[in-house]
């Protein structure tokens, strides 16, 4: 790991998870401060939860991912179910529950509202980083019981474009869905710390465009790609068609169908 980041470690916290233990060690706040940031445990109701940190306009910033309450809880309860955009993007009829790769699962919410629609999900995170993250959420998620992600809900770090083409013909999931990183539209625009945060600890997305015919030599039925609304097509490459949300559109590209 090259990137200038610390964890901070004391007597009464877990230790670094497995992707953080080649980074530095510090046992004072103040040390992981000559960081550009840092990851820590920190506690609710006696649960250790995985966070990080890092200034931010001269102030301290930090977040963890959680799968059991905020958006995403409130969408497992309050949402449009299959008439949502990514439900219609992805083709989700009430006769069909897609096995669907997620390629850049990031912080994890669509991936979380694609296995609440009945979809069982496979997630690749490129960035060790977000993927402990996102990994500490589904696993306290899995100790707290909630039974949508004891099963068909999976992460594996790594590389999207290698470990999709290392997929057997028995593994090819019905659907790979993509939303690869895409700078924001004005950079003077005030963007969510949490964004900030979690464009420090990924970088650019150099490769997003090599991901696309990947993904198209490697999906049963169809390719999905969320893209902000203003930006151009992955690779350059027009989509069977284009469904439309606020601030968003997802891009489908459609291979076959599937018998229902």
């Amino acid at each position: 790991m090259s990137a200038n980041f610390a964890f901070l470690s004391t007597p009464k916290t877990p230790e670094a998870p497995s992707l953080l233990r080649d980074l530095p060690a510090v046992t004072e706040q103040k040390l992981a401060q000559d960081y550009a940031g840092y990851f820590s445990y920190q506690f609710t109701d006696s649960v250790p939860f995985l966070s990080f940190s890092s200034f931010l306009d001269g102030k301290e910033a930090s977040f963890s991912l959680d799968l059991t309450s905020g958006t995403i809880a409130y969408r497992r309860q309050h949402g449009g179910g299959r008439k949502q955009h990514i439900a219609k993007a992805c083709g989700l009829k009430h006769n069909w529950n897609p096995t669907i790769l997620d390629g850049t699962a990031g912080l994890g919410r669509d991936a979380a509202e694609l296995r609440n629609l009945g979809c069982s999900l496979r997630m690749i995170e490129r960035s060790p980083f977000v993927a402990s993250l996102l990994d500490d959420a589904i696993q306290r998620a899995r100790q707290a019981g909630v039974a949508l992600f004891q099963t068909n809900f999976s992460l594996h770090q790594g590389q999207s474009t290698q470990l999709i083409q290392s997929l057997s013909q028995q593994q090819q999931p019905d659907i790979i869905y993509l939303d690869p990183m895409f700078p924001p539209k004005s950079k003077s625009a005030a963007v969510k710390k949490e964004m900030r945060l979690v464009k420090l600890l990924v970088g650019t997305d150099p490769d997003a465009d090599v991901l696309l015919p990947v993904a198209l030599d490697n999906a049963k039925y169809r390719v999905v790609v969320k893209r902000p609304s203003y930006a151009p097509y992955l690779n350059e490459q027009k989509p069977s068609m284009s469904i439309e949300s606020k601030g968003n559109r997802f891009d489908v590209y459609v291979l076959s169908s599937p018998s229902l």
